[in-house]
Order: C-alpha cells, then structure tokens, then sequence
C-alpha cells in the first residue's frame, strides 16, 4: 500500500486539535460573554467569600465588562494593539465598579488572585514582567554540610564518568 500524505495530515491536525481543546482554560475561548461572567464570578465569591448580595452586584458588572470585551475583540480583530488599549481602558473601568462592591480586604485579595492567575499562564506582551528564574538544580544546603556523592566528584578523569 502507497503512503498517502493526506492521511498522515489530516491525523496530525486531528491529534494537535485534542491537544488543543484539553489545554486548561481552552473551553473559556469558546463561551459566550454571560458565560464568561458567571464562571469569573463563581470564582470571585468562592476565593472572596462574598455575600450574596455582593456576587449578585459583581456579576451585573462582570456581565457588562465581559460583553464589552467580546464587542472589543470582534470590533479589532486582527488589530492587537487596538484590542489591547481597549481591552485596558475596559479593565480599568471594571476595576473601578468592583471596588465599590469589595471591601478593601477582598479587593486586595482579588488582585493577588488575578496577579497569581497572571503567571501561572505566563505574561505575554510588552509589558509582561520578567519571568521568575527556575532551579534546575536542587537547592543547596544551607549550612554547606551536605556531603558530596563520590560519583560526582572529578580528579581530572573523563567528564563522563569513564576511566
């Protein structure tokens, strides 16, 4: 049987579009913004714990601000830096409505919670903040008593170990 480059393609976009859609978060690109509203407000009041009556003022704003944004993305589509002044200016105006919903205690923990939920997605942009260095190694013993593993040590021998 001839291969058929046509199947192999189609198979890969298959597995790449699995891959895709079991990304965490990759069901948020598909919701619509009232949607989008309750799934961050549902969050909000659990991280939060706020009352009722807050999460029910919270989610009146976070529907406004989310049918904004999806206007936003479909008004400059293609156009990332417009989207991403409007999607600013929008931000910031929601910020500015739920702080008067929050006590200062919740807003200060909404913005480490939104600031926690910035890097484990990774910044992107221009004025994303450097990423924080990782340890590849372990982390050496604070009073340097460790002792050294024999194996490791080198007396001049060959770097990979043999003799």
């Amino acid at each position: 049987m001839k291969y058929k480059p046509g199947i192999g393609l189609l198979a890969s976009l298959w597995m790449s579009v699995g891959v895709l859609l079991a990304q965490p978060g990759g069901e948020g690109r598909w919701m619509n913004p009232e949607q989008r509203a309750e799934q961050q407000t549902a969050m909000m009041k659990e991280r939060l714990s706020l009352s009722d009556a807050q999460a029910a003022k919270v989610l009146e704003i976070n529907v406004k601000y989310a049918r904004q944004m999806q206007d936003a993305r479909q008004k400059n589509e293609g156009d990332w830096e417009a989207m991403r002044a409007q999607m600013t200016t929008i931000r910031q105006a929601q910020d500015q409505e739920l702080q008067t919903v929050l006590t200062q205690e919740q807003w200060q923990q909404w913005l480490a919670a939104r600031q926690e939920m910035r890097e484990r997605r990774g910044n992107w942009g221009p004025n994303a903040p450097p990423a924080p260095p990782t340890q590849d190694k372990p982390a050496p013993d604070p009073k340097g008593k460790g002792k050294k593993d024999k194996k490791n040590r080198s007396r001049g021998a060959n770097p990979n170990g043999n003799r």
